[in-house]
């Protein structure tokens, strides 16, 4: 049951006349700011408590009540005689919108005999947080390492929380409520208050979301971002499954198999610094990685160069190796 004073709808009554009543809601810097009547305030911030103060002499009893965005009563203080000081209450997060907090100072002692006044003051909360969207596409690793990159999406959280659920997905789609719809992972800031983005699930396009959370309610979810994860163009091997030559043939294998159905091209320059190269053949890479090339050259040390021109899953690349040809006799 409320306390006396409070009409069925969980309002005061209209004032009778005015008394010397003060209000103050902490802001989104953390510290109370002043609350005015028929002035609503903005703020961000999600951890807020109001302080009410009554003048001495304008009021034998008073209290107060705040209410939610959907009109429902979130905190209720009880009936006091205390004037002068500051009574502070917690507000609990309810979800962004307009709060109210409605006062009542009385005549009489215990909340009764009449309103002295009922002044009402409110505020909007619009808590949120966003997610930097990157420059361009990122690497899932470095070339010729085995490591995953883990990479760090700028971001700006709210104040009054330090709780974010964020999620990614591969090839994710938002639905209408601006979650991820369908699967998806969880990730975390890392110690610089940034987003952590493994990059383990490989090359692809990946859609982040994130919002705040305070107690048992949160955010709306915040704007997506869409990361483009490629994979370096590099080869995990080569070898000459033909060298007896005067014709040979080439194996390779690529360590990313996001590259099956395109060509890499085999080239190859004359010393073990030669820049002067001769495209030697183009091999088709299969579902497995493999691509081979055949081709003829005269007894010497060659530069080879392995190129690719880049797709939607590996980037544009180029990897090196030394050979040597030389005449044996069987």
């Amino acid at each position: 049951m409320l306390v006396a004073g409070l009409v069925a709808a969980g309002l005061f009554a209209p004032a009778s006349a005015n008394a010397a009543i003060t209000a103050t809601l902490t802001g989104d810097d953390g510290q109370p700011a002043p609350l005015t009547v028929g002035v609503p305030s903005a703020i961000r911030n999600m951890d807020v408590s109001v302080g009410v103060t009554l003048a001495q002499g304008d009021g034998a009893s008073w209290k107060y009540v705040v209410l939610d965005p959907t009109g429902a009563i979130v905190y209720e203080s009880s009936c006091s005689t205390l004037t002068g000081t500051p009574r502070t209450g917690f507000v609990p997060y309810r979800g962004n919108g307009t709060y109210r907090l409605e006062v009542g100072a009385y005549n009489a002692a215990n909340c009764a005999g009449g309103f002295k006044s009922a002044p009402v003051y409110t505020w909007t909360v619009s808590a949120g947080v966003a997610i930097g969207q990157p420059a361009g596409p990122l690497a899932t690793r470095a070339a010729g390492s085995l490591n995953s990159n883990i990479h760090l999406l700028d971001f700006a959280g709210n104040p009054g929380t330090s709780l974010y659920e964020i999620q990614y997905a591969k090839g994710g789609v938002i639905g209408p409520d601006g979650a991820i719809s369908g699967p998806s992972k969880g990730t975390y800031l890392d110690a610089s208050g940034k987003v952590r983005l493994p990059s383990f699930d490989g090359p692809g396009t990946y859609v982040v979301v994130a919002r705040a959370q305070k107690g048992s309610y949160y955010t709306p979810w915040s704007a997506p971002v869409t990361v483009t994860l490629v994979a370096p163009f590099d080869l995990s091997s080569v070898s000459f499954p033909d060298s007896r030559g005067p014709s040979y043939q080439l194996r390779g294998i690529v360590r990313e198999k996001a590259i099956a159905g395109s060509r890499v091209t085999v080239a190859a320059a004359k010393g073990k610094k030669g820049k002067r190269f001769r495209t030697l053949g183009k091999g088709k890479v299969n579902s497995q990685g493999v691509f081979k090339v055949r081709f003829r050259l005269s007894r010497g040390t060659y530069r080879v160069r392995y190129s690719f021109s880049g797709n939607a899953a590996v980037s544009k690349g180029t990897a090196y190796e030394v050979i040597t040809i030389r005449r044996v006799i069987r």
